[in-house]
C-alpha cells in the first residue's frame, strides 16, 4: 500500500505538470489564433484602404466626366457639330472642345488619353494630334453600350485593354489602360433621345504600380485587381495565379477572406469590392512570417514550461513532506479511535492553523459521537415503541368485528358471492398483516392491501363507497412503510365520510416526480374547519403538541424513522368539501424479497 506522502508527491507532480502544460497549450493556441486574426484584420484593412484610394481617384474622374456631360455649352456645340446644316467650322468646334477637355484633364499626368467621339457621324475630338480608328472593336463596343441609353449622366468602367484605337498607338511602349466612359446627352431635355457623343478617359494601368509596390515592399502583400468581367487588370506578382474556383469565390460576396495553398505555400487571400467600379481588389499574404514567429514562441514556451514544471515539482515535494507530518500523526490517532478508544483526544498545538481546526474538529466529532451513541440508543427505543404501536394499529379489532358481522349479515341474506369476495379480501389482509414481517414493502403491495380494505368497506356500507387508484409508470416498484395508506383511508371513512350523505369517494394518486414520490389520498367527506386543520398540522410539526392518539402522527413518525427528514406529510381540507392527505417520499427501489416478505431497499 502506497503512503499518503508518496501519493501526494505523485499527484501534485501530475497536476502541476498537466496544468502548466495545458496552460501553455491554451496560451499558445490563443496567441496563435489572436495573431492570425490580427493578420487577417490588418490585411483586410489594408485591402479596404487601397480599394478606397482607387475609388477616390476613379470617382474623381467619374465626377469630372459627369460635369462635362451636363455642360450645356458642350452639348450645344455637339448638337451643332452633328447637325446636317451646321454653320460652324469643325476645326473651330474641335478647338473649343479641346480647350474644355484640357481644362478638365490636363493636370492628370497618369492618363493615356481623353477624347469625345460620335461613331455614327464619324466625329472625333481628341486632346492630341492623334486620330481615332472608328473601326476599333473597343470603340464600337462602347458606342453600342451607350447608343440606347435613356438618360444622360450614364457612366461605365471598362477593364484592362490595349488602346489600339489611337493613331499613335505603339504595341511596344503602350501598356494596357482602364477606360471610363460617359454618354453625352441633353440632361436638360430628357425627352431628347439623341446621343451626341461618348466621352472617353483612358487611365494608364502602369500608374497603379507605385501604390501596390509600397504594400509589397513594406508589408509583403501581393495585390491583384480584377474587373467585373473577371479579368485580371493588374497584379504585382505574375506567378500568383488564381484558378477559376477562387475567382468565382471572389464574386460571391462584396468582401471577405480565406486561406488557401498557392504555389505550395499557405496564403491569406483578402478582397474588397469597389463601390464605384464593382471591381475586386485582392491582397495575398504568405503565412511564412507568422509561422516563423509562432515557431519561436512555441519553442520558448516549451523551454519555460519545462523549467517551471521541474521547479514546481521540487517545491511540491518539499511542501508535501512538511505538510504530511501532522497528517500522519492524525492518521495514527484515528487508528486508535477505530479500536474503540473514544475517550482519546488530540493535542491542538501545531504550527498549521488548518491542522488545529482539524484536530479540534476531531475532538468535537468524538464528543458528538458519544452523544449520538446515547441518542441512538434512545431513538432505537422510540423506534421499537413506534413499531409496536404501528403493529397494534395494523388490524383494528373493531374493524374485524364489523367485517365478521357483515359476513354474518350477508350469509343471512344469501349473498354468497359477496361473502366470497369479503372473505377473500379479509384473508389477503390477514396474510399481508401477519406473514409479511418486513416493515418496508413495495407500493404495489400496500395498494393491494388498501384495495382489499376498501372492497370490504364498500360491501359493508352497501356500495356507497367508490374509489379510484392511479399510479404513474414505474412508481409501484419503490418502497413504502407497511400499513401507511390503510390507516389514512380508515380515517377518511370514519372521520370524513360516515357523517356525509350521498355517495362516498376516495381518490388515491401516486406521482413519480423528479426527486421524490408524491402520494395524495383525497376524500369528498365533511372536511375540517380551518381551526381544526391548523391544530392537526401543528401536531404533525411539533411532537409536544400531540395528544398521543395513533393515526396520522404514528404514520409520519414511522416514515421519518425509515426515510429521514426527506419524508413529509401535509394536509389540505375544506369544510363541506373534503380532505386530502399528501405524502412525500424519497425514491428507494425494492430489491429482492423472500416468501415471508423480507426485502432490501436500495
Amino acid at each position: 500500500m502506497k503512503s499518503l506522502k508518496s501519493r501526494m508527491i505523485i499527484y501534485l507532480s501530475l497536476i502541476i505538470g498537466a496544468s502548466l502544460s495545458l496552460l501553455g497549450v491554451i496560451s499558445y493556441v490563443t496567441f496563435s489564433s489572436f495573431t492570425e486574426q490580427e493578420m487577417i484584420k490588418n490585411t483586410s484593412f489594408v485591402t479596404d484602404q487601397v480599394n478606397r484610394s482607387l475609388d477616390m481617384y476613379l470617382n474623381d474622374i467619374k465626377q469630372s466626366l459627369n460635369f462635362m456631360a451636363i455642360d450645356q455649352k458642350l452639348i450645344s456645340i455637339l448638337q451643332e457639330s452633328t447637325s446636317d446644316n451646321s454653320k460652324f467650322d469643325q476645326n473651330v468646334i474641335r478647338g473649343q472642345i479641346s480647350v474644355l477637355l484640357n481644362n478638365m484633364f490636363s493636370d492628370k499626368t497618369d492618363i493615356r488619353g481623353y477624347f469625345i467621339y460620335n461613331q455614327d457621324n464619324q466625329i472625333q475630338y481628341i486632346n492630341s494630334g492623334s486620330s481615332l480608328d472608328f473601326n476599333s472593336d473597343f470603340l464600337q463596343e462602347v458606342w453600342t453600350d451607350f447608343k440606347n441609353t435613356k438618360y444622360a449622366l450614364q457612366t461605365k468602367f471598362y477593364g484592362a485593354h490595349k488602346p489600339n484605337y489611337y493613331g499613335n498607338y505603339s504595341s511596344v511602349t503602350d501598356g494596357n489602360v482602364i477606360t471610363i466612359a460617359a454618354n453625352l446627352k441633353d440632361a436638360y431635355d430628357p425627352s431628347n433621345p439623341t446621343l451626341y457623343g461618348v466621352a472617353i478617359f483612358d487611365y494608364n494601368i502602369n500608374k497603379l504600380k507605385p501604390i501596390f509596390d509600397t504594400l509589397e515592399t513594406q508589408l509583403d502583400i501581393h495585390s491583384l485587381v480584377i474587373d467585373d468581367g473577371r479579368q485580371v487588370i493588374y497584379q504585382t506578382d505574375s506567378s500568383l495565379i488564381l484558378d477559376q474556383e477562387m475567382i468565382d469565390q471572389l464574386f460571391q460576396h462584396s468582401s471577405g477572406h480565406w486561406t488557401t495553398d498557392l504555389n505550395g505555400t499557405k496564403k491569406l487571400v483578402a478582397y474588397s469590392t469597389s463601390s464605384v467600379t464593382g471591381w475586386k481588389t485582392v491582397s495575398i499574404q504568405s503565412f511564412s512570417q507568422l509561422d516563423n514567429k509562432l515557431s519561436l514562441i512555441r519553442n520558448t514556451t516549451i523551454l519555460l514550461l519545462c523549467i517551471v514544471i521541474v521547479v514546481s515539482i521540487i517545491f511540491a515535494t518539499a511542501f508535501t513532506i512538511r505538510t504530511t507530518k501532522p497528517i500522519l500523526t492524525l492518521v495514527k490517532f484515528m487508528k486508535e479511535v477505530g479500536k474503540g478508544k473514544l475517550d482519546m483526544r488530540l493535542k491542538r498545538e501545531t504550527q498549521y492553523e488548518e491542522i488545529v481546526v482539524l484536530n479540534r474538529g476531531f475532538n468535537e466529532m468524538l464528543d458528538k459521537i458519544n452523544e449520538l451513541i446515547a441518542d441512538s440508543v434512545q431513538r432505537q427505543l422510540l423506534q421499537k415503541d413506534a413499531e409496536y404501536t404501528a403493529l397494534q394499529a395494523k388490524m383494528n379489532p373493531h374493524f374485524l368485528y364489523n367485517t365478521l358481522q357483515s359476513i354474518s349479515s350477508l350469509s343471512i341474506l344469501g349473498r354468497t358471492q359477496d361473502i366470497e369476495m369479503v372473505t377473500h379480501s379479509l384473508r389477503e389482509m390477514l396474510q399481508y398483516s401477519l406473514y409479511k414481517q418486513n416493515e418496508m414493502v413495495r407500493i404495489q403491495d400496500e395498494l393491494k392491501s388498501v384495495q382489499n380494505y376498501m372492497r370490504i368497506q364498500n360491501i359493508r356500507y352497501d356500495g356507497r363507497l367508490s374509489y379510484n387508484i392511479h399510479a404513474d409508470d414505474g412508481v409501484q416498484a419503490n418502497i413504502i412503510n407497511k400499513f401507511v395508506l390503510q390507516p389514512i383511508v380508515e380515517n377518511a371513512i370514519y372521520h370524513g365520510l360516515e357523517s356525509k350523505d350521498g355517495e362516498w369517494l376516495i381518490d388515491i394518486s401516486i406521482a413519480n416526480q423528479s426527486t421524490h414520490i408524491r402520494i395524495e389520498i383525497k376524500d369528498n367527506g365533511v372536511g375540517m374547519t380551518e381551526k381544526r386543520l391548523q391544530e392537526v398540522k401543528g401536531q404533525l410539526a411539533y411532537k409536544e403538541l400531540r395528544s398521543g392518539r395513533i393515526g396520522l402522527m404514528s404514520i409520519i413518525d414511522r416514515m421519518i424513522l425509515k426515510f429521514g427528514p426527506q419524508a413529509k406529510m401535509d394536509i389540505e381540507s375544506e369544510l363541506g368539501t373534503g380532505t386530502t392527505i399528501i405524502l412525500i417520499l424519497p425514491k428507494l427501489l425494492y430489491i429482492g424479497g423472500n416468501s415471508d416478505g423480507n426485502s432490501t431497499p436500495h
